[in-house]
């Protein structure tokens, strides 16, 4: 099973190109926000907690954020590949992925695409996306600043450990979306080549 991390600030394009990617080669399509969103609409204690946060623009605890992945993550023992898309967000959560993919003997974490963008862009996107999906934590200005801000003070450095340095893939994440897609696809294609 294939572990590919899509990593960066909120409104960077994470979630389109994870889903472009699923589609392409099958894989799971495993977001975060979607599982918080989900908990959320079906009021689930989970949901309720994270809740708290998200309105606010501070991200939701480790350990809420770990007991719904572990939830969701026992559904795809059967998967080809997992793309994790707003997840992990701090160091302590990358060590509870590794635990749960050697729990479930799921292979190890194989590419990081590290997307890159302006702060000027994000906040033009995220306000764009707010206004087309409603989505409480992207229309606030107020709530977007301080999203981009956590990201930046919480995790913009989380897999620089050496450890990782040879899975990190970076790109420029105001390129189309055409643009990145084939970069993204060309670089899995060579983990199915080796």
């Amino acid at each position: 099973m294939i572990h590919i991390i899509l990593f960066g600030p909120p409104g960077c394009g994470k979630g389109t190109q994870a889903r472009i990617i699923a589609n392409k080669f099958g894989f799971i399509h495993l977001s975060t926000g979607m599982i918080f969103r989900n908990h959320i609409k079906n009021e689930t204690s989970l949901g309720m907690l994270a809740k708290h946060y998200i309105n606010q623009g501070i991200l939701v605890p480790d350990k809420i954020t770990t007991s719904m992945l572990n939830i969701e993550m026992k559904k795809y023992i059967q998967a080809k590949g997992i793309i994790y898309d707003g997840y992990p967000r701090t160091k302590n959560q990358i060590f509870s992925l590794e635990k749960i993919l050697n729990r479930f003997s799921f292979g190890r974490i194989n590419v990081i695409f590290s997307f890159h963008i302006k702060n000027n862009l994000l906040i033009n996107r995220l306000i764009k996306r707010g206004k087309i999906s409603k989505r409480n934590d992207d229309i606030n200005m107020k709530t977007v600043q301080k999203r981009i801000e956590e990201y930046d003070r919480k995790t913009a450095f989380i897999w620089n450990d050496y450890k990782w340095k040879k899975n990190i893939i970076k790109l420029n994440a105001s390129s189309s979306k055409e643009k990145i897609s084939f970069f993204i696809e060309k670089k899995i294609m060579n983990f199915y080549e080796r």
